[in-house]
């Protein structure tokens, strides 16, 4: 058990977003915490229970929240429901901020009427943040937040509410801001997951389309992070989760090649794609004074895992 989560066994929490890339690990860690975790997903469909977690169906954009909270009276919530990308369409922009910001409101509000509110970690992202101006080492809580795409604005608006509203309700509330999460079972649709699949499907070439330089973590060491986050009575705000390194995207295909035994020709797009954020890097200083929290995985050990997964 990792000292971090020391205080959490024998505690029951609430999950949402429970059947994702982050609240899979979070239930996790939870179970090998000897907590008690309750997974709050959307549909039956969803529902991934390897470690016999308990779990309840309810959408936090529609469905009555409060009843739900009162039945389970869990000591916290992690709340890591959410969108991640939008569609190009109206319709999928208004569903990132329905399930981003709506979702969270909902969530807090429910949270704020019982008897006895429960303690929070609410996941944000660290695509809140302004683009990192020249010469600055690391982003830290007080960098301002200007994103430059919705997702980002949709998640910067989720973490302001929940920021405002457990500062006028006195709620016991921490938000986590992980950097780029990677490790087992990240959605393909994301790098490195993105790289490890072009690589396997043509070891003989390679086109980077990109030379971004990212901060990445463990989801293993982000969904430490949160529970460290959710101990009743623990620190309040806002708190960056991530390595401190920036690592560039043609360095880290080098670091899955040399692990992977891949030897392709390496091209560069002459269209080159950053998202409008060339640079990100954290600093969770105030996570580690504040909870103890350290990284446990190196970029090459979450590769590893990702490239060679153990069947559990």
């Amino acid at each position: 058990m990792d000292h971090t989560t020391q205080g959490i066994k024998g505690r029951r929490l609430i999950v949402t977003g429970a059947a994702g890339f982050l609240g899979a690990h979070v239930l996790t860690a939870l179970s090998h915490a000897g907590a008690e975790p309750i997974a709050l997903v959307r549909g039956p469909a969803q529902v991934r229970d390897p470690l016999g977690a308990g779990f309840i169906v309810a959408d936090l954009v529609h469905d009555p929240l409060d009843q739900v909270l009162q039945e389970i009276q869990a000591d916290a919530i992690i709340h890591c429901a959410g969108r991640t990308f939008a569609a190009d369409t109206d319709e999928g922009g208004a569903h990132l901020f329905a399930d981003n910001v709506t979702a969270t409101a909902r969530l807090i509000s429910a949270v704020a009427r019982m008897p006895r509110p429960p303690r929070m970690a609410i996941v944000s992202s660290a695509a809140i943040w302004a683009p990192m101006v020249d010469g600055l080492a690391a982003i830290d809580e007080t960098y301002p937040m200007r994103p430059v795409a919705a997702y980002g604005e949709s998640k910067m608006a989720a973490t302001l509410h929940a920021l405002a509203e457990a500062d006028r309700l006195g709620l016991d509330l921490a938000v986590g801001v992980p950097f780029n999460v990677i490790g087992p079972s990240q959605p393909r649709r994301l790098v490195p997951q993105v790289f490890i699949d072009q690589l396997r499907a043509d070891p003989e070439s390679f086109t980077l389309h990109a030379r971004a330089v990212r901060d990445w973590v463990d989801v293993r060491d982000v969904a430490t992070a949160l529970i460290a986050l959710a101990q009743p009575g623990g620190p309040q705000g806002l708190f960056n989760i991530a390595s401190g390194k920036g690592i560039g995207l043609r360095a880290m295909l080098a670091t899955l090649c040399q692990i992977g035994g891949w030897n392709p020709v390496i091209r560069e797009s002459a269209r080159q794609t950053t998202s409008g954020v060339s640079r990100s890097i954290g600093d969770s200083r105030r996570l580690m004074d504040a909870t103890g929290w350290a990284q446990r995985f190196t970029l090459q050990q979450s590769l590893r895992d990702m490239i060679f997964p153990t069947v559990t």
